[in-house]
């Protein structure tokens, strides 16, 4: 059976909500990571070299008809190229480069383009249940991002309690996600600072790092913070990853396509996975997910050099290290959404290819991602280098 390898990657800076990047739609985000990523692969678009592309895109609403299509035609991409949109909330990059890795495993396709899109910024508004003839004003008004992207739809909680959950099971306490923000903040910050990031990033006019990024983090400043979501609770703007825009992308081949075109092998696809749980327990997902992907492939957590979690709230990050009692700097060691940001369509591969980099970095030969996603889903892939 094929193997499955990352050859190259690309992304945008991620920018904050109505920030740097407001100007872009997610098609245009998604299309600039794209073709950035074909030209740093030499991949001449129109040649027919991609066999398929996938692009995660969480919040659809008005952003027209097939949104990956629209960014592989915009990337210059002809126009037989096969086109599918993915959408598994917050795990929808990464699921995209799930389903390119099994089409090559499968001999399917030798070429895929895999990555997500996202303009948190830019959601529309919807009016529920309006009919014929009824009064419609501003209080009928209900957000694309809170409603598709940020609220349980079976109890209509927002995901921010989910993060409280977490802390309540795993004993995490206010103190500990604080501590934990700043330090994803301070490696963020670092990882720019010492450029292990800044060649994963296409430039822009508008914004030449990561935009949520704030070097100056405290404990004095988050412990100012009120908490958000419960009021005795702990999840607060500070620990939380930030509302983001922004587009990624990764080229995953065949060993021997790869050989072919002379690529790099950044990382061998070995093994993907979903698990499940609770949709009020999400955050514990990623825990399952490593769990199996450990004993699927006869691995001990010893085994794993880099374990690179999503980040979606601090307090779920630091669950997921204690529960492997993970060493510090193998977790996130280049920082995460907190500091980062989470555009939720763009994340998984954000994540993948800052995987890849730090293991890269630090000569580690096995590498985690495990992403949660809202309805308690999480997805994990495990990758290697030689």
């Amino acid at each position: 059976m094929p193997t499955p390898v990352i050859c190259a990657y690309a992304r945008t800076p991620f920018g904050r909500f109505r920030g740097a990047l407001s100007g872009y739609s997610a098609v245009e985000l998604g299309t600039l990571a794209v073709r950035e990523l074909l030209q740093r692969a030499g991949i001449d678009a129109a040649s027919g070299l991609v066999d398929q592309l996938y692009m995660g895109h969480v919040l659809q609403t008005a952003a027209g008809q097939a949104p990956a299509r629209q960014v592989a035609l915009g990337a210059g991409l002809p126009f037989s190229t096969p086109c599918t949109t993915v959408n598994k909330v917050c795990g929808s990059s990464l699921k995209a480069a799930m389903i390119g890795a099994t089409e090559i495993m499968a001999g399917r396709a030798e070429v895929v383009v895999a990555g997500g899109m996202e303009s948190m910024t830019n959601a529309p508004h919807f009016i529920r249940g309006a009919r014929r003839g009824d009064e419609i004003g501003y209080g009928d008004l209900v957000s694309i991002l809170s409603h598709d992207g940020l609220q349980d739809a079976y109890d209509g909680s927002m995901m921010g309690l989910t993060g409280e959950t977490i802390a309540a099971e795993a004993d995490i306490t206010r103190q500990q996600s604080d501590a934990y923000a700043v330090r994803s903040h301070a490696l963020a910050d670092r990882a720019w600072n010492e450029e292990w990031v800044s060649h994963e990033c296409l430039a822009m006019d508008e914004l030449d790092r990561d935009e949520g990024i704030r070097a100056d983090s405290s404990m004095e400043r988050l412990a100012d913070l009120r908490t958000a979501f419960k009021e005795d609770g702990q999840v607060t703007a500070g620990n939380a990853s930030q509302v983001s825009d922004g587009g990624s992308a990764v080229l995953i081949a065949s060993e021997e396509a790869a050989a072919a075109n002379g690529w790099p092998v950044l990382a061998r696809i070995s093994d993907f996975l979903t698990s499940g749980v609770e949709p009020n327990r999400v955050m514990s997902a990623p825990i399952l997910a490593i769990e199996m992907l450990l004993k699927r492939n006869g691995l001990e957590v010893s085994d794993i050099d880099v374990i690179e979690h999503n980040e979606a709230f601090a307090a779920a990050s630091c669950a997921v290290q204690k529960a492997f009692d993970f060493p510090d700097e193998g977790f996130n060691p280049h920082g995460g959404a907190v500091a980062y940001g989470h555009p939720l369509g763009a994340t998984g591969t954000r994540c993948l290819m800052t995987t890849a980099t730090a293991l890269e970095r630090t000569g580690g030969k096995r590498g985690i991602i495990t992403i949660c996603l809202g309805g308690g889903n999480a997805v994990g892939m495990l990758i290697e280098r030689e």
